[in-house]
C-alpha cells in the first residue's frame, strides 16, 4: 500500500472513527448524569406520563446502540482479512438492517 492511499484510508476512516468515539464518550458521560437524576426521580415517585416518556426514549436509545454494535461488528469483520474465499467474492451479503445471511442459490 502506497504512503498516499495509507494516508488517504486515514482520513476516510481512521479520523471519523476516532470523531466517533469521543462523541460515544461524551454521551456515555451524559447519560450517567442522567441516571443519577433517574435515581432521583425513582424515589420520588414521578409523574407517570413523565415515566412513560422517559421510557419510550430509552427504548429507542437502546435501538440505536443495537443498530450501532452491528455496524462496529459490520466494519471489525470488513477490515479482517477475507479466510479461505477469493479476494472479491465475500462469503455473506448483509440486508440493509446489519444482518447477514449467506449466498444461497434457490
Amino acid at each position: 500500500m502506497t504512503q498516499a492511499s495509507s494516508a488517504s484510508l486515514e482520513m476516510a476512516i481512521a479520523l471519523p472513527l476516532g470523531v466517533v468515539a469521543n462523541q460515544l464518550m461524551r454521551i456515555e458521560s451524559e447519560l450517567r448524569l442522567l441516571n443519577m437524576k433517574a435515581l432521583d426521580l425513582g424515589r420520588e415517585r414521578g409523574d407517570e406520563r413523565i415515566t412513560g416518556l422517559i421510557e419510550k426514549r430509552l427504548e429507542n436509545i437502546n435501538e440505536a446502540l443495537d443498530s450501532i454494535r452491528a455496524l462496529v461488528s459490520d466494519i471489525e469483520e470488513d477490515i479482517q482479512p477475507r479466510a479461505g474465499g477469493a479476494a472479491g467474492a465475500p462469503a455473506k451479503q448483509k440486508t440493509s438492517r446489519g444482518a447477514a445471511y449467506t449466498d444461497r442459490d434457490d
